[in-house]
């Protein structure tokens, strides 16, 4: 049995199923012809026109979903795939459609539902329920609540259905269990650079680490490297704050040996010369992020010759611990002009140690994480001077600074003639 839906056309004619295909939408009716990109430029196609055509177009994609949803129950039904050679409805959607196993889980688990809710089925018909709004819905409704969720769905969005079918979800201990045994994370080094992790927790524990991860973020500071007001996006700062949990650990670590980050740097790479550096499982890394990394880390420097191996650093915080007390006893916060953070600090050589430098405390800044990466790897220097003050330049050689600056001369001149600052 077929479903059907009705569309006017500009003749004001029923078009039905098996001729729609011969239509093409155009404010807010369905014309015949060929469709034309150029045709949503003419000034007469007007905004109105634009957006009643999206909208009637949307509902014609929900009822053709609707009609193709009735025809996969009815084949999944007769289990007329197997002849074909699939051994479920899924595979020969993936096969027959081009669809991920995924979607086509998804269309054959809705079609199924469906079928049980008649009402709602009506509704996708006519173009009052979108795909997302479906598939949330099915998650949840049980027949006896069809027509009253045909009735009062169709005003709720997507998002909303989404978080009604969470929470009327019901977990048994046997699926327990399985997310339990399901769970693990791994890591690897793409060949085109990076470090990629995935995961998989049970719902509880991820709640976990979303909320640490979650509370951390709004802990450390926005990187960018450019300082023109745009922030990282909620993702890039997630991803810091991982780092920043890991590093945390590690400094906290008894056992340097086990607790470090093996790096391998050509001998004269360091000190600014040529040549690269890889971590132990050889991953290349720039040589800016090396000289962050040996600036102040739990780190083990391989110095690498033409031959091998010509020296390896213990596996050590570069600025003690008692040298780092006297650092945060000193400047309290991140020295970057107007940062002012107090947690997840890191030492800065002014002058690295590989180029002579001490370290020592009038050869070092407290800085938060990212603008300690802003001097290693986006071009930035800092000098600290007699007094102490921290000076910061960008690329450019322009000394950052912030705060109100003082008025200009002329502008002072003519503000003066104005019983404002007299």
């Amino acid at each position: 049995m077929h479903s059907s839906f009705l569309v006017v056309t500009d003749e004001q004619r029923p078009v039905t199923f098996n001729n729609i295909l011969t239509t093409l939408p155009y404010s807010g009716t369905i014309r015949t012809g060929v469709l034309m990109t150029s045709r949503y430029s003419d000034p007469g196609y007007s905004n109105l026109d634009l957006s009643d055509s999206i909208g009637q177009l949307g509902s014609f994609l929900s009822a053709v979903l609707s009609e193709l949803l009735v025809q996969v129950a009815e084949l999944d039904q007769r289990e007329a795939y197997r002849d074909d050679g699939a051994f479920s409805m899924e595979s020969w959607l993936c096969t027959r459609l081009g669809l991920s196993y995924a979607t086509a889980q998804e269309y054959v688990r809705v079609a199924r539902a469906l079928a049980a809710l008649p009402r709602c089925a009506q509704a996708l018909a006519e173009g009052r329920f979108s795909w997302d709004q479906v598939r949330a819905l099915t998650r949840f409704a049980r027949p006896e609540e069809d027509e009253a969720l045909a009735a009062q769905a169709t005003g709720k969005s997507a998002a909303a259905l989404e978080w009604a079918a969470r929470r009327a979800r019901r977990v048994s201990r046997e699926e327990t269990q399985d997310e339990h045994d399901r769970r693990g994370l791994r890591w690897w080094m793409p060949h085109d650079g990076g470090f990629r992790l995935s995961a998989r927790l049970p719902a509880a524990d991820g709640a976990v680490v979303a909320a640490a991860l979650d509370r951390l973020s709004d802990q450390l500071p926005a990187e960018r490297a450019d300082h023109d007001g745009v922030f990282e996006s909620a993702a890039a700062r997630y991803a810091d704050a991982l780092v920043a949990l890991a590093s945390s650990r590690l400094a906290e670590d008894s056992d340097a040996d086990r607790a470090c980050v093996v790096l391998h740097v050509d001998a004269g790479a360091l000190a600014g010369g040529e040549g690269g550096a890889q971590l132990e499982e050889g991953s290349a890394v720039g040589l800016d992020v090396a000289r962050r990394l040996a600036c102040d880390g739990r780190l083990e420097v391989v110095a690498e010759g033409e031959g091998g191996p010509i020296g390896v650093g213990r596996a050590r915080r570069t600025i003690p611990a008692w040298l780092m007390r006297l650092l945060r006893r000193r400047d309290g916060v991140c020295q970057f002009p107007g940062c002012g953070r107090r947690r997840w600090l890191q030492g800065h050589h002014v002058k690295h140690w590989v180029d002579d430098g001490p370290t020592d405390l009038d050869n070092l800044l407290l800085t938060c994480r990212p603008h300690h990466k802003l001097v290693h790897e986006f071009g930035w220097t800092v000098e600290r001077g007699p007094d102490g003050h921290a000076t910061f330049r960008r690329p450019n050689g322009q000394v950052y600074e912030v705060g109100p600056t003082a008025l200009r001369r002329e502008v002072r001149r003519y503000l003066t003639a104005v019983p404002l600052l007299c």
